[in-house]
């Protein structure tokens, strides 16, 4: 090295020292090098799950070891398999936009008096018919609530118009009650987006095994929520997710009375347009069902559609309690990063042979259903 690049060499570093030293005296802060070194955190996550045998009946004597758990094609840690209180959600859709057709078998169920004989060959506008003693979305609602599990809290949630909190979470089944009777209210246009947003708000205030039960048929009119910023919102708590669909109840309330308008109602243009009206709404609940069925599928939940009101209040809440009762939280450990996906495929698989599992697919990896 010639002298002259020596002394350029020296120069050059006596000015950089300066410049540290002025910057230091000024008070200014020299910055730091970047660290490469990436921190991980190991986190608990909790999955609902529940199991069958080869018969389709419950499973309640299992163990960590009945299962193996993988994630993003990584096996996991299994800490716990337990059985523990729920919390649980109850949404009620109350919206009428197509006349009273929730409310139950009335008019449009006319059913033969069998001890009348002479009533048998009346005309069908003539015939006998029952009233149900009040809403079927109400009775549904009654029947689940007083069979809750030990230790089960519950919020209840109705929307029609507008998203109403009717219960706030509480283990008092009298005051659950107390409160749907009080506050029942129905309504002409739906708000389900918004009411599955107000339910995700309220999962979120609780941890361990959280779930959704809902009473829907799936259709909005009202919200402000978009049905995306809805669904998402759910599947971000890592609730379960049972649904109950109007769909076939409706569709036989519907298609009965488009049949008997056809028959006994003078043609019009009136006519006309209700005819289309119901059609129409007929074709809606057809794809709403299948969103429906989709968010609780993914969710490792479950959507029942009862065939009729009987089915509707009766057998299907003692359905929902017997699925909830036998669900397990599974508990393995995983890992979170600043560059990891926070969204994760897992498959619960069943170790005891004839043994089946229904899980989530998917889950976030979030504060909402982790713990560290």
């Amino acid at each position: 090295m010639s002298a002259s690049s020596k002394n350029l060499t020296v120069v050059l570093l006596a000015v950089c020292s300066l410049t540290l030293v002025v910057q230091a005296q000024s008070g200014r802060k020299v910055p730091k090098p970047e660290s490469s070194i990436l921190r991980i955190e190991t986190r608990e996550v909790l999955l609902p799950i529940n199991a069958y045998d080869a018969e389709g009946r419950n499973v309640t004597d299992l163990t960590p070891k009945d299962f193996i758990v993988v994630e993003n094609g990584e096996a996991r840690v299994i800490t716990a398999l337990r059985r523990e209180p729920a919390s649980i959600v109850l949404v009620l859709d109350l919206s009428n936009e197509i006349g009273t057709f929730k409310n139950g078998a009335s008019a449009r169920y006319l059913r033969r008096d069998p001890k009348d004989a002479s009533n048998q060959d009346a005309p069908v506008w003539a015939k006998k018919y029952e009233v149900v003693p009040r809403p079927a979305a109400r009775e549904f609602a009654d029947n689940f609530i007083r069979n809750l599990g030990d230790g089960d809290q519950i919020a209840i949630v109705q929307y029609s118009d507008r998203v109403q909190l009717v219960q706030d979470w509480t283990l008092d089944r009298a005051k659950a009650l107390d409160s749907l009777q009080s506050r029942y209210r129905v309504g002409l246009k739906s708000r389900y987006h918004d009411a599955l947003a107000m339910a995700a708000a309220k999962l979120g205030e609780r941890s361990g095994r959280r779930v959704l039960v809902l009473l829907s048929d799936g259709l909005d009119s009202a919200s402000r929520a978009s049905h995306h910023q809805a669904v998402a919102a759910i599947e971000q708590t890592g609730a379960s997710v049972f649904v109950v669909g109007w769909d076939e109840v409706l569709k036989l309330e519907i298609t009965g009375a488009i049949s008997w308008m056809g028959a006994h109602e003078k043609q019009s243009s009136a006519l006309g347009k209700r005819m289309v009206e119901l059609k129409r709404f007929l074709y809606g609940l057809d794809s709403a069902a299948y969103e429906l069925r989709d968010l609780a599928e993914k969710s490792g939940g479950e959507m029942l559609s009862p065939a009729d009101f009987d089915q509707l209040v009766g057998r299907v809440p003692q359905e929902l309690h017997r699925e909830l009762g036998a669900q397990y939280s599974l508990a393995f450990v995983t890992e979170r990063g600043p560059n990891m996906e926070p969204e994760r495929n897992v498959e619960v698989i069943p170790a005891r042979p004839g043994l089946s599992v229904r899980a989530r697919h998917r889950y976030y990896v979030g504060d909402e259903n982790t713990r560290k």
